[in-house]
């Protein structure tokens, strides 16, 4: 009785985000993993302003010492209207623009008063989260224009002694939906197929 009591208490642990429905190569949402997409500002990004020589213009300068990050304060908010208070310039709206269509704005903007202005622009809030069976799960940090899915996996040093290099799933927000697509890093074709470029709020499950 003892015994059977004892079995029976057992649970085993259950994978997250279960669920059967990945996306495949004929689904319409299989063209947003794979294909590269520079992200774009939204209301409640952090951002940092870089103009070089101009440092009285810039916000958390990435040429200067005093460069920052999300921790030090030094960047300016994107309003929920998608507008950014920037020096001399006032409001203007920059969401929904990606990094390199901000950049030419104010290059443009500042051009009117500055000479050949350098522009700089940095989001500071956009992460990727990796959970499961790497060795050192957590948040990540969109700190270039391109980070792939093995760059990141290799961020989180490395898949663990106990992960099934087979069930890789990429879990990402399509049109307010979560959509999941599940790579093989033992097919060498998902390598090139499937290395994909992740985006913001991207999370990435190692079973």
């Amino acid at each position: 009785i003892l015994g059977v009591l004892f079995l029976s208490s057992c649970t085993t642990s259950k994978p997250l985000f279960q669920a059967d429905n990945f996306i495949t190569p004929g689904d319409v949402a299989y063209q947003s993993f794979i294909k590269n997409v520079e992200p774009v500002i939204k209301p409640g990004d952090k951002i940092t302003l870089s103009i070089w020589g101009h440092e009285s213009l810039s916000v958390g300068s990435v040429n200067s010492s005093f460069s920052s990050n999300a921790a030090t304060g030094k960047w300016l908010v994107i309003s929920g209207a998608g507008e950014a208070n920037l020096p001399q310039l006032g409001r203007l709206k920059l969401a929904g623009m990606t990094v390199t269509e901000v950049n030419y704005l104010l290059q443009k903007e500042y051009g009117k008063t500055l000479k050949n202005p350098v522009i700089n622009i940095k989001i500071l809030n956009h992460f990727v989260t990796v959970l499961g069976e790497v060795n050192q799960p957590g948040k990540y940090l969109l700190d270039s224009d391109q980070l792939t899915l093995i760059e990141l996996i290799g961020l989180s040093s490395g898949l663990s002694q106990y992960a099934k290099n087979d069930e890789i799933e990429v879990i990402r927000v399509i049109d307010n939906e979560a959509q999941k697509l599940r790579v093989n890093l033992r097919h060498l074709t998902d390598l090139t197929a499937k290395n994909i470029v992740m985006q913001p709020g991207d999370i990435v499950y190692v079973s």
